[in-house]
């Protein structure tokens, strides 16, 4: 019985790293070993901020709904100067984004084995 891939097509193209020269990597060629991409490990705290942020602007419908802001919704332009600014909702935001990044690279290589 075939199991159902946890990972939408459109996250395959987001990035989830970079390489030595800071382009973005995306989950297919990070997956695929193609490129020199860096472990995400390896990535500094501005990197990671960086990449979260790639990600948010890559999503256009991107909203985050928020207890601490009374059930507000941060839509896509707030959390991208939230995060880029490293406010405190901006470093938890960069942090959801940090744990999607691994499990989708953990999905990629259960499915690469």
């Amino acid at each position: 019985m075939a199991t159902k891939s946890v990972i939408k097509p459109e996250q395959w193209e987001m990035p989830v790293s970079f390489d030595e020269a800071g382009n973005p990597i995306s989950l297919r060629d990070y997956a695929k070993g193609t490129h020199d991409a860096l472990s995400f490990s390896a990535l500094s705290d501005d990197q990671r901020t960086e990449l979260a942020a790639k990600r948010i602007e890559m999503q256009p419908d991107y909203e985050m709904g928020t207890i601490r802001l009374a059930g507000a919704v941060v839509s896509r332009e707030q959390a991208l100067d939230e995060v880029r600014n490293k406010t405190r909702l901006g470093r938890r935001l960069a942090q959801i984004e940090t744990r999607v990044i691994l499990h989708l690279i953990d999905e990629a290589a259960k499915r690469g084995s």
